[in-house]
């Protein structure tokens, strides 16, 4: 036992992934977060796959849970309604299925993608306790609370846990220091759930899928969040801020307001999840991103912070503070 396991390490060192599993109607995988953008798009990417697809969506009658269901054959294509917030709809969640693998005794519970995730735009003193509560209590404690849950099954089916993060999580990111610290965690709880779960033959991801704000609904209440901040900011932060809080939120108009759940297209990048999900030998970590970002990456490596700080705001490209003030004595003289 003990060298067949330095035999896998060693494998995985040396990015090894070993046979492509072929997926069947009899893998049963649940994707959180299905009613629109990645989590949509990933439901609908694993029912191709020939696989049986239970699609968590925070509300059951959304356009894109009615897609899901209605676009495809009703016994590989399940929606059930889950909010991480609540305790109930994750214990369903459970009984779900628990009952559908006791019905169905030659199914395989196969992995349990925790994609769901909330994220809020906004410079830390703007954002309201409720706002960035939220972002932990979703992005963390959310899949926390639901990969707990499900472990027992997770581990009688040696079943695969893929953990969306993001790009947040390896370089915190101004403007999303609650959205980055919730990514973080949720990084780190990840690779120590696989140190611990890789005795029982479980395997633990962190996929990094690189931005697509624009093509999901992940900041589709932006507009609403700004409102929620400037209406709880004191006189003093409404004097001081009100020019650059204007324009901020102006600049991301773009990624506000809710689209459609099939928006997001991307085929590297379901190759890439597909290689998450059915490489026999899998690596802790999938990144997908432009040579962009990775070119940004290797520089926040190996330059010293000042630097790094500079490369971070040019890389977010957001308006900053020092910009607007500019702009403003600029136009008065």
């Amino acid at each position: 036992m003990m060298k067949n396991q330095l035999w896998y390490t060693l494998l995985k060192t040396i990015g090894y992934r070993g046979k492509t599993l072929m997926m069947t109607p009899k893998n049963v995988i649940l994707i959180t977060g299905c009613d629109s953008g990645l989590g949509h798009s990933l439901a609908l990417y694993c029912y191709s796959l020939n696989m049986t697809v239970i699609s968590a969506c925070h509300n059951v009658n959304s356009e894109g849970a009615r897609l899901l269901r209605n676009d495809n054959d009703s016994q590989r294509m399940f929606t059930i309604e889950v909010d991480l917030l609540k305790e109930d709809t994750i214990t369903y969640a459970f009984q779900y299925i628990k009952d559908f693998l006791l019905t169905n005794t030659e199914y395989q519970f196969t992995a349990l993608v925790n994609n769901a995730g909330v994220m809020c735009f906004g410079e830390f003193e703007w954002q309201t306790s409720e706002q960035f509560e939220m972002q932990i209590n979703v992005n963390v404690l959310g899949a926390m609370r639901l990969t707990k849950k499900l472990l027992p099954l997770i581990r009688q089916h040696r079943a695969r846990i893929i953990n969306i993060t993001s790009h947040c999580g390896l370089q915190a990111l101004p403007a999303l220091s609650s959205y980055a610290a919730s990514k973080a965690a949720l990084r780190f709880w990840c690779d120590s759930l696989r140190i611990e779960m890789q005795q029982y033959g479980v395997d633990v991801i962190n996929f990094v899928p690189g931005s697509f704000v624009q093509f999901s609904n992940i900041s589709a209440r932006q507009q609403e969040h700004a409102k929620v901040m400037f209406d709880a900011f004191s006189d003093e932060q409404r004097q001081f801020y009100s020019a650059y809080f204007r324009q901020f939120n102006n600049y991301l108009k773009v990624v506000s307001g809710f689209k459609s759940p099939n928006q997001f297209h991307d085929t590297i990048l379901l190759d890439k999840f597909k290689a998450a999900l059915t490489d026999s030998i899998p690596q802790a970590m999938y990144i997908h991103e432009p040579w962009r970002y990775k070119i940004y990456r290797f520089l926040f490596r190996f330059c010293p912070t000042p630097i790094v700080d500079l490369l971070t705001v040019r890389f977010c490209a957001l308006p900053t503070y020092q910009n607007v003030l500019k702009r403003s004595l600029g136009n008065k003289k």
